[in-house]
């Protein structure tokens, strides 16, 4: 049986045993972060150091980025979903059921990626327009600020767009991974379960968000003190590099551990996934 027992859990307990989980599995999620892109370090560290930006090399790590991000947050939510049912999974063993879905997994994120660009397209464009409203070519006065103020503030109701679709889709890793989807299955399956509860899940993005980035603000913090002291150097931005890359392996499964519990408990309240667990339990 599950170590947390399967029942649709409030906002608060998403948050809150999400958090146990991460401290529980705080060894083996970070090995697996780790394992993934650590052997990224050196590279990153190079770059920062040599400020090759934009160059040959900084493309072929961005790739190689994306291959082992895909990697790692498979194998976290393999370990996470192991976990919470009352299974045990190593992260070696992990990364070795997360191998075969790593170019799905990179698919669907390409594909969030481009339906993410599409839903903020509206707001982008009357932003653009708004600004051109707001300062004409050739340096003449606006003369429409009225219209401009609002092209703005439509701008920003758009924006809610892009939000509500990326909530529609933010089981879709999970769904894939746990199910063993395709990608284009795996984003209908998120639509589906998320429905009726976006402005939840909208919710425990913000505040999964928060608790991430609180850490990344002292960082950027840090690197401000360094940068303001010393000027802008190669030691600068490579402390600042190695701060940020041990926030992102410490951190970043979090954000799955709460995605792969709202995705459990979208599944108990819609699919009574709690008595067909206890049924199977059962019978074995």
């Amino acid at each position: 049986m599950p170590d947390v027992t399967l029942r649709p859990l409030r906002f608060g307990e998403i948050i809150d045993q999400a958090v146990n989980l991460f401290r529980r599995l705080f060894v083996p999620l970070v090995m697996v972060q780790i394992i993934c892109t650590g052997i990224l370090v050196p590279l990153q560290l190079y770059l920062a150091a040599s400020g090759r930006q934009l160059s040959a090399l900084y493309l072929l790590a961005l790739l190689l980025n994306v291959v082992l991000s895909a990697l790692a947050s498979a194998a976290v939510a393999l370990l996470i979903s192991e976990s919470y049912l009352g299974r045990s999974l190593g992260a070696a063993s992990a990364l070795k059921l997360a191998v075969p879905k790593i170019w799905r997994v990179v698919l669907l994120s390409l594909a969030i990626g481009l339906v993410l660009i599409l839903a903020a397209l509206p707001a982008l464009l009357a932003f653009g327009a708004g600004a051109s409203m707001m300062m004409p070519a050739g340096g003449a006065v606006a003369t429409d600020l009225p219209l401009a103020a609002g092209l703005f503030l439509g701008g920003l109701l758009l924006l809610l767009l892009p939000v509500a679709v990326f909530a529609g889709l933010a089981v879709s890793t999970p769904a894939l991974v746990l199910e063993d989807l395709q990608t284009g299955a795996a984003l209908r399956r998120s639509w589906t379960l998320t429905r009726g509860a976006r402005l939840r899940t909208i919710g425990l993005l913000l505040v999964t968000s928060l608790l991430i980035m609180i850490p990344f603000m002292g960082i950027g913090m840090i690197g401000g003190v360094f940068a303001g002291r010393d000027g802008p150097s190669a030691t600068s931005g490579v402390i600042f590099t190695v701060l940020t890359l041990a926030a992102v392996f410490v951190l970043a499964p979090l954000f799955y551990c709460v995605m792969t519990l709202l995705y459990y408990d979208l599944r108990v309240r819609k699919e009574a996934f709690d008595l067909q667990m206890l049924a199977d339990s059962m019978a074995g």
